[in-house]
This record gives structure tokens, sequence and C-alpha cells, in this order.
């Protein structure tokens, strides 16, 4: 049996004893939401879905909507067991700088500028401490124990070969090696993670993959989109949908 954490429980016969072994099973998050707009959480839902439909039952699953901030995104991944992540999606409006929610987000129903403002729902998360703070509006927008760091994120529980992917606008501005994705990928490899990548986009990220109307088949996997390694660039790519692990592997020497 597979649980949502990655165990599998088995019995094993020895010495005419009955004994019950736990093994560590590799799992793959999906994490999505967390705007303002219904038809935003919308999108990143359906585009969500189209992931785990390519990852093809390889591997266990656990997918989350981001209903409390960010704070479910660090929950969901800190969860985890250690080495037993080997890939994470995130779908989530960012920039070069952060990943950007609110508190209260829903499918259902948007919320106003006005009430993120008044109520102090933003909950984001930074490059660093510098960001953070060069960012923080203390009169409006969010409360500070709302706003997080890369540096909050337990790499630990990653695997050696994983992938971290942002669907949103600018993780990866220009290829630059001073992104989002190029610093939680010096992250993971400052976290033993050597042969992990992060992928995200370099410029706008839009659901609308070859053109389609069809909400159902929504997917940010599209356009131009940049992969790091250590904190530095290892390619760049117009490939659409999942970009093959040999592909990966190649630009990582192997």
């Amino acid at each position: 049996m597979v649980g949502t954490v990655g165990i599998y429980r088995t019995a094993t016969q020895r010495n005419a004893k009955l004994e019950v072994v736990r093994l560590k099973v590799v799992t793959r998050l999906v994490v999505y939401g967390g705007a303002k707009s219904s038809s935003d959480n919308s999108a990143f839902f359906h585009a969500s879905k189209n992931v785990i439909k390519d990852y093809k039952n390889d591997l266990p699953v656990k997918s989350v909507f981001m209903k409390n901030g960010i704070k479910d995104l660090l929950d969901t991944i800190n969860s985890q067991p250690e080495n037993s992540v080997q890939s994470l999606d995130i779908f989530v409006h960012g920039s070069e700088y952060g990943l950007y929610t609110i508190i209260g987000s829903s499918l259902e129903k948007s919320i106003s500028e006005k009430d993120v403002n008044s109520m102090n729902l933003e909950s984001n998360i930074y490059i660093n401490l510098g960001s953070k703070w060069n960012w923080w509006e203390p009169r409006g927008d969010g409360d500070w124990k709302n706003l997080y760091t890369l540096s909050d994120i337990n790499y630990k529980v990653f695997t050696k070969e994983s992938k971290i992917e942002i669907h949103g606008c600018h993780t990866a501005f220009d290829g630059a090696n001073n992104t989002l994705c190029a610093a939680l990928s010096k992250h993971l490899y400052n976290a033993g993670k050597t042969r992990s990548v992060v992928i995200g986009h370099t410029d706008y990220a839009n659901p609308n993959r070859g053109g389609t109307k069809e909400i159902s088949k929504q997917d940010y996997r599209h356009e131009e989109r940049a992969i790091y390694n250590n904190g530095r660039l290892i390619a760049k790519t117009r490939l659409e949908g999942r970009i093959p692990p040999s592909f990966i592997k190649s630009k990582l020497g192997g």
C-alpha cells in the first residue's frame, strides 16, 4: 500500500516471526493556486492536472491547493521524509524575485485587491532576507510573519537528482544567474542535491499552449524555459511539454 507521504508497508517472514518492513518511496509534489483570481487558480489547476497526466503514474503524486498562502507550500515540502521528493511542480504567480500568493485563495471566488490590502492577505516567498525586506510594505499587503525566504525550505527532502519546475512568469527572467530559479538551484546543490535542477520561464508564462481555448488543455510548458544547476544556467529550451530527463542529463554532463 502506498501512503501520501510515500511509505510502503510489507511483511516478511524471518525466524518464524512476522516483521513489518517500512521502505521509503520517492514521490512527486504538485502545488498550485494562491491567486486572487479564481480564473487564475482554475488555470493553475488544469495545468497541474496535465503535468500529473504526463508523469504517467510512474511515482506517487501528492497534489495540494494553496489556500493558506506560502505556508501550504512550505508545509507540503518540509513534511516529507529526507531524500524522498523526486519532483516539485509549482503553479503560482511569480517573478525573478519571488513567488506571490494570498491567504484565502479559492477556486470558486475571487478576492479583490482592496480586500488583500486591507486585510494584509499577501503571503510571498523571496530569494533572501534582503529581498523580503525591500518588498515588504508594513502598512498594507502582508504581515511579516506571512512572508518567507528560500531558506525556509528544507532541501534535504529532495533526492540527489530531483527537479523543481515553476509554472509562472519570470522566475528565470532572461536566463540570468540572479533569479529565483538560480537561487533555488544553489540551495539544492548546497544541500548535497548536486544533480538537481530548477526550471522556470524566462518571460511571461501563458497557459494556452498551442493557442488552445479549451480549459482542460491548459498547460504552461511552452515558450522559452531556462534550466539551472548550482546557481548557473545550463540550458535554455523551447521544447514543449515535459522536458525529457535525457535532455536534462545531457546538459548536466552525462
